[in-house]
């Protein structure tokens, strides 16, 4: 008797990063772009979009967990995964900080207006 087996192909990013997992029941149409990794019978192979991988393929974060190096999955290291982390957003200045600022400018202002008025020479 034959067995069926079912082919897991993955598609990567330029960095050769997993974004997607499909094969077995889920094999798309078309094949373009899609890399083979592995073949075989059973669920792994049937439903490997959460059955191929030990881990989930990203992060909490977002960010792709595994590689494709010479044909095969390979989870990446710590390292490079926090390198892809997003980073958090420059904190923008309070409604605090902008007032004091403009305090500070309206005071420059003030003292460049005054030395205008009493005609003393300027110096920046």
């Amino acid at each position: 008797m034959q067995k069926n087996t079912s082919k897991v192909y993955v598609k990567v990013d330029k960095q050769n990063r997993i974004l997607c997992c499909e094969g077995g029941y889920t094999t798309p149409n078309d094949l373009t772009d899609w890399v083979l990794i592995d073949e075989g019978s059973g669920d792994k192979y049937n439903l490997c979009q959460s059955h191929y991988f030990d881990k989930p393929i990203y992060t909490n974060d977002g960010v792709p967990r595994y590689k494709l190096v010479d044909g095969k999955a390979v989870e990446r290291t710590v390292e490079e995964i926090e390198a892809d982390k997003p980073k958090p957003p420059t904190p923008q200045p309070t409604v605090k900080d902008l007032q004091e600022q403009l305090l500070q400018t309206q005071l420059a202002l003030t003292e460049v207006y005054e030395m205008i008025l009493a005609n003393k020479k300027i110096s920046w």
